[in-house]
């Protein structure tokens, strides 16, 4: 029985972890709710979107592993790792439904949108966004070597690996800022951040279940990519 929850969950030890990983799945399933409303343009897509957001700042304090044993600082550290995130996903759900109102109903709670051309500027704000989240989750390494930085060696790799991972894993929030924008190419960023969450997953042993989920978000992706196909473009005003 334990072998078969270790494949389907990874491995956990304790109520607390097993807290940890049913709000991180709970998360991820949120995440695909969202996305399968945003390829209908409906609007419960964004209150779903703050949903998932609004579960990953309890399970980051429940997963510091600096709780028992923790100084001020970086208590003060793991909430500001917790909050970041918490804030501008929750942030990002408001505003994609006030980006959503602007336009009229085409079916109950459906938004007849246009698409937004695409432009390389495009990119700077969900770029933006997508650091964001990555600095946050370097938070809780700067938590350890404030603590232990006597005995530790900092390098290079040790920031720069963890760096790169968050900022593609950051994707997914840029690219939901991307659909607020009604960009259709910002499912490409979407599928981008599952891809890498799924070779993470893969590295730490996460477990089926969250690998099916995080599948189930390219595949929801690649669905709100061709039901965006047709929508019509915005008009571009000439003066």
């Amino acid at each position: 029985m334990d072998g078969m929850s270790e494949l389907l969950f990874g491995r956990v030890d304790g109520a607390l972890e097993a807290t940890v990983v049913a709000l991180s799945l709970a998360r991820t399933l949120l995440m695909c709710v969202a996305l399968a409303f945003l390829a209908r343009r409906h609007e419960l897509g964004w209150w779903f979107v703050s949903g998932s957001y609004l579960l990953a700042g309890p399970a980051a304090l429940l997963g510091s592993p600096t709780l028992g044993m923790s100084t001020p600082l970086t208590l003060v550290l793991y909430a500001a790792a917790a909050a970041i995130p918490l804030a501008l996903g929750i942030g990002l759900g408001i505003y994609g439904l006030l980006s959503f109102r602007k336009f009229p109903l085409a079916d109950p709670m459906t938004r007849g949108i246009t698409l937004h051309r695409f432009t390389p500027t495009a990119l700077l704000a969900p770029l933006v966004v997508a650091a964001v989240f990555a600095l946050a989750s370097l938070i809780p390494l700067l938590s350890l070597y404030a603590t232990y930085g006597r005995h530790l060696q900092p390098g290079l790799g040790i920031v720069l690996t963890p760096l790169i991972s968050s900022l593609l894993i950051g994707l997914l929030p840029a690219g939901l800022l991307g659909l607020a924008h009604r960009g259709r190419w910002a499912w490409f960023l979407i599928v981008v951040s599952a891809l890498v969450s799924i070779a993470d997953a893969v590295l730490s042993a996460g477990g089926s279940v969250r690998m099916f989920l995080l599948i189930a978000v390219i595949g929801l992706a690649v669905y709100g990519w061709g039901q965006w196909k047709n929508l019509p473009a915005e008009k571009v005003s000439r003066s």
